[in-house]
């Protein structure tokens, strides 16, 4: 319930073998470490806005701290910090 996000899941199928996929979000990333952006399920000004904080796919991005009850997130991307709630922080996916 606290702290824990559910990890989304979706089937695909390649020839007749069927392959789970796990989508990870910038909650799954523990602290200190690096990952990179594969898309935004964000929508509207929201998306709009982390594309201009350089929330792009493809782009590197640290977490560096996470408060004391999970909110906000403290993350390094493009050489400086930001500071995000958990609501769009679930919406980035990640590798």
């Amino acid at each position: 319930m606290f702290g824990f996000s559910k990890k989304r899941q979706r089937k695909r199928k390649r020839g007749e073998q069927e392959i789970e996929l796990s989508l990870k979000n910038m909650l799954d990333v523990p602290i200190g470490e690096t990952t990179v952006i594969r898309q935004h399920h964000s929508v509207g000004a929201v998306r709009q806005r982390l594309l201009d904080l350089g929330f792009v796919p493809g782009r590197e991005v640290q977490v560096l701290r996470v408060a004391t009850l999970g909110c906000p997130l403290e993350l390094k991307v493009s050489g400086y910090c930001v500071t995000l709630r958990r609501k769009e922080a679930r919406q980035i996916e990640v590798e």
